[in-house]
């Protein structure tokens, strides 16, 4: 082969081909290789900044103490020398010579002398603070303490009497022995109405008595025609004798027209009729024709029933809701649906010892006559909370805003809240004076002056409540221990404060607030026993001896308004 030839060749074999469009190709050995390479070290690096992510969210505390111990402020150090410790409120352990976290919980650590111990305002029994997230895991809710009109419904059985002063007992007055010569009532349940005669006894001194009435009349005619002036001045006036036989005849018994009759007829009558005093009915008849009654023996009752009794028996813890001139509401059992109305009349100063009642009697109009003596009624009465014993005997002496605000300005003390945002006064800064409705009133911070010049009818009614409200919180909020009664109130937020309080009867589902609260306390509605629980197993939570209620004027709510508040417990 010639050398031209073998150059012509190699040409030919160093020539490579254009690939032809829309061919892809094909990876060599290297490049797969360096992809796979590439593919793990991309997941490596997911892998670690995940790895890295947990880390931090694990040992976010220790790095946040690392931090605050390299930022630490140098005055922070000079408070070390001055015998200053750092605790944890919520771990009572940890107590260090440094600023910093708790390692437990890790919460800063509060700052207090050595050997120092936190003490609680008077009234506050507990103080627990919470972090959000374990408020809302609890469940606790809080609502705020407000005026409302309460009223105690009492119920009780009572029965049907009559009217004592609407019953009549008649007796005869006839001097010795008396026969019934005839009955006009031969029955009991008769109706009669005054006036109306009952029956007529035979005596013969009742003759005897006409027969000198008669006498004295003729005898007292027949003189003062026959003597002169003179002479009937001489002997006496023969008139006075017929006076005395008349009034020996009405001390019998027997009526002025009774009399006026007899003097007519001019004959003397051994009958006595027996007239009935009042309308009503026959309700004892004890005596028949032929019978001889004697003198003062009773014969007849008759009762009014237009206006009946009902007796009911209350018990001593109910005594203190009943007043005199309370209407009362009654029903029996022979109409059902239909309410007697009537009004408390009488409650006897006298308990039983034996039923440890007390006799409490309604008057009822009874002008139908449906009521009849003997029947079983079911009474129910209520009683408005303002107006009984107890709350107004707790509450005079006491200082309310809403009782005072209509006569005099009041102290921030005497005032304790704003009437527009209902927080307590002094927790948003100095309380600022305003002048309304020529009154001084103090708000929480300078948003609230405009609000109430613009309103003042509205916001002012927050300080006088209505004359029947009473103060009263849920009855899911108490915490009762036997000897005393506590509520847990939301002083500031997340901090819950356990507070001593004086209450009333339940009443429904809510207490009427007799000492302890003031309007616009949160109080903890929901999760109380929760609250209580954490005060109680955990040793660092603050907590107060039981202590009994002073006699004082001085509420809880007052003297919480003048202590100095407590360290600021951190979060839990």
């Amino acid at each position: 082969m010639s050398s031209q030839d073998h150059s012509h060749r190699e040409h030919f074999e160093n020539i490579t081909l254009d690939p032809v469009p829309g061919e892809e190709r094909p990876l060599t050995r290297w490049q797969k290789f360096r992809m796979v390479v590439k593919v793990v070290e991309l997941r490596l690096r997911f892998i670690a900044l995940m790895a890295l992510t947990g880390l931090v969210f694990g040992y976010w505390d220790t790095i946040w103490n690392y931090y605050e111990k390299w930022n630490r402020p140098a005055a922070e150090h000079a408070a070390v020398a001055a015998g200053v410790e750092f605790y944890c409120p919520m771990h009572p352990s940890v107590v260090q010579n440094e600023p910093g976290n708790c390692p437990i919980c890790g919460m800063p650590l509060s700052k207090r002398p050595k050997g120092e111990k936190q003490s609680l305002p008077e009234g506050v029994t507990a103080r627990v603070q919470l972090a959000p997230f374990r408020i809302a895991q609890a469940g606790i809710r809080t609502v705020a303490a407000g005026y409302s009109p309460m009223s105690e419904s009492l119920t009780t059985v009572g029965f049907v009497t009559f009217d004592e002063r609407r019953l009549a007992r008649i007796s005869s007055k006839i001097k010795g022995m008396a026969r019934v010569e005839k009955l006009f009532v031969n029955f009991t349940g008769t109706f009669v109405e005054v006036g109306d005669p009952l029956a007529e006894l035979y005596s013969p001194e009742l003759y005897q008595a006409t027969r000198e009435l008669l006498l004295a009349q003729s005898t007292s005619v027949e003189r003062s025609y026959a003597q002169t002036p003179l002479g009937q001045s001489l002997q006496g006036n023969k008139s006075d004798l017929v006076a005395l036989a008349r009034d020996k005849l009405a001390l019998w018994g027997i009526t002025h027209e009774q009399v006026d009759e007899i003097l007519a007829k001019g004959k003397a009558e051994y009958r006595a009729p027996i007239l009935a005093p009042l309308c009503g009915f026959v309700v004892r008849k004890n005596i028949v024709e032929g019978q001889y009654v004697t003198e003062g023996e009773a014969m007849f009752e008759v009762a009014d029933l237009a206006h009946v009794w009902v007796q009911a028996q209350i018990y001593e813890d109910q005594f203190a809701h009943v007043r005199e001139g309370q209407t009362v509401e009654a029903t029996v059992n022979a109409y059902p649906g239909e309410v007697f109305r009537g009004k408390v009349a009488f409650i006897d100063p006298v308990l039983n010892p034996a039923t440890r009642t007390v006799n409490v009697r309604y008057d009822l109009p009874n002008v139908d006559l449906k009521l009849r003596p003997g029947m079983y009624a079911t009474v129910t009465l209520k009683t408005p909370v303002a107006d009984t014993p107890l709350f107004q005997a707790r509450t005079s002496g006491a200082k309310s805003p809403g009782r005072s605000i209509r006569t005099a300005s009041l102290t921030p003390e005497e005032q304790k809240i704003c009437p527009v945002t209902k927080a307590k006064l002094g927790s948003m800064g100095d309380p600022i004076s305003v002048e309304v409705e020529q009154r001084k009133i103090w708000v929480c911070c300078p948003g609230c002056p405009p609000k109430l010049k613009a309103e003042p009818a509205r916001y002012l009614a927050v300080l006088a409540p209505p004359a029947s409200g009473v103060l009263s919180i849920p009855e899911t909020a108490v915490i009762d221990s036997g000897d005393r009664k506590v509520v847990y109130v939301e002083s500031q937020p997340g901090v819950f404060e356990g507070r001593q309080v004086v209450l009333g009867p339940r009443i429904g589902d809510r207490y009427p607030v007799l000492d302890g609260l003031a309007p616009g306390d949160k109080v903890a509605a929901a999760g109380a026993f929760l609250i209580d629980a954490e005060s109680r197993l955990n040793p660092t939570a603050l907590r107060a001896p039981p202590r009994v209620p002073a006699a004082d004027s001085t509420s809880p709510a007052q003297n919480r308004s003048t202590a100095a508040p407590a360290e600021t417990a951190h979060r839990h």
